[in-house]
């Protein structure tokens, strides 16, 4: 066996079992070893492994083929076993995860949100609803200062707690579209004005342009398009530099309306664009916690895509840009039977749009 493959499948986490066609095995990393027995220069010693890669070898399995395995201990775990062609030559490899480990840490992550959302979300939104209250009665129209932060690290924790909700409840439904009709300007006029204390605290200036613009009309949940709109430009404002400034542009382009928020001078490597929209970034990461991603990007994106848009990173010489698309005109999926006033109104957008298309297009000729 290659040298260079031994090294790459020590590394990986999966089980990597390597075989010849008539199922002798030629190599196994840690991982494999640990989840089925094995022993080099003879067959897989589990019985329903051995005549699955044997059936694979004399071709009488379409591959990829997949089948599940169990460990022999007391209290056995599942494991979720694949036969796929090796990387060289004619032989087989059989790629091991352990199914029971990963049922119990989603089992252990819906768990931890229950207890987030019972014990510590509920409790702490009632006591940050009381705190301005009690500030009143402290410190009269001007509580002191201590009494002040206390009320605002309040709020803070209040809202995080909330995106994490957020993002637990859009993950976890299989579509969040609804056939409200939204105007754009309104959306990011509420939009701004949720962001508006974070963008002063940092001395940043938002600059808007085309909001004037006869823009044309989106579908989807106002309540969800909402926050993934005051999410995205949370992430613009902190990921700008202090004291400098973002231009925020809403355009139409054919069926879609694209909103990008330009930062100047600032570049985007391609690994944080990757991890820009993972939730959390905590893991294998040396980043300081307090410059990590938070939930806003993964719980915006989350939400377009299912209203089938998207958001994405873009980069020049001049300024990085967080574009926002969003589809225009009428629903992206429509769950429910239209009345005829829905179709007339659809209609009447869709239409709108095919007008302004034409317009640019003689505009341009």
């Amino acid at each position: 066996m290659n040298e260079a493959f031994r090294l790459l499948f020590d590394q990986v986490k999966s089980g990597v079992v390597w075989v010849q066609r008539d199922g002798i095995v030629r190599y196994a990393n840690k991982a494999a070893v640990q989840m089925t027995p094995v022993m080099l220069g003879r067959t897989m010693l589990d019985p329903v492994a051995e005549r699955t890669v044997k059936a694979a070898g004399q071709d009488m399995l379409q591959l990829p083929f997949s089948f599940e395995l169990t460990t022999q201990e007391a209290h056995p775990d599942a494991i979720r076993a694949v036969v796929i062609g090796a990387p060289v030559g004619k032989d087989l490899m059989v790629v091991l995860n352990n199914v029971s480990q990963e049922r119990w840490y989603s089992q252990a992550l819906e768990n931890l949100i229950g207890y987030v959302e019972a014990e510590m979300a509920k409790p702490i939104d009632a006591l940050v609803k009381k705190l301005p209250h009690m500030a009143t009665l402290v410190g009269g129209a001007s509580p002191p200062p201590d009494v002040a932060t206390l009320v605002r690290e309040a709020a803070e924790l209040s809202s995080k707690l909330g995106k994490l909700r957020d993002l637990v409840s859009v993950f976890g439904e299989s579509a969040i579209q609804r056939d409200e009709r939204i105007l754009l300007p309104q959306l990011l006029a509420k939009a701004l004005a949720e962001v508006r204390h974070l963008a002063e605290g940092r001395n940043i200036t938002v600059a808007t342009s085309g909001l004037e613009d006869d823009l044309p009309a989106v579908y989807g949940s106002s309540h969800w398009l909402s926050k993934a709109m005051s999410e995205y430009l949370e992430q613009s404002i902190r990921s700008a530099q202090p004291g400098g400034l973002i231009e925020l542009s809403v355009q139409s382009v054919g069926t879609r309306v694209m909103v990008r928020a330009r930062n100047q001078g600032l570049f985007v490597s391609n690994h944080e664009r990757r991890s820009a929209f993972a939730p959390f970034g905590v893991g294998d990461t040396r980043v300081p916690s307090d410059k990590r991603q938070g939930i806003g990007l993964a719980l915006s994106q989350r939400i377009l895509e299912q209203h089938g848009g998207s958001v994405r990173i873009e980069d020049d010489f001049e300024g990085v840009d967080f574009v926002l698309e969003i589809p225009a005109g009428a629903p992206a999926s429509q769950d429910a039977q239209l009345s005829v006033e829905q179709a007339q109104r659809y209609a009447r957008d869709m239409s709108l749009l095919m007008a302004r298309s034409m317009s640019k297009r003689v505009k341009l000729e």
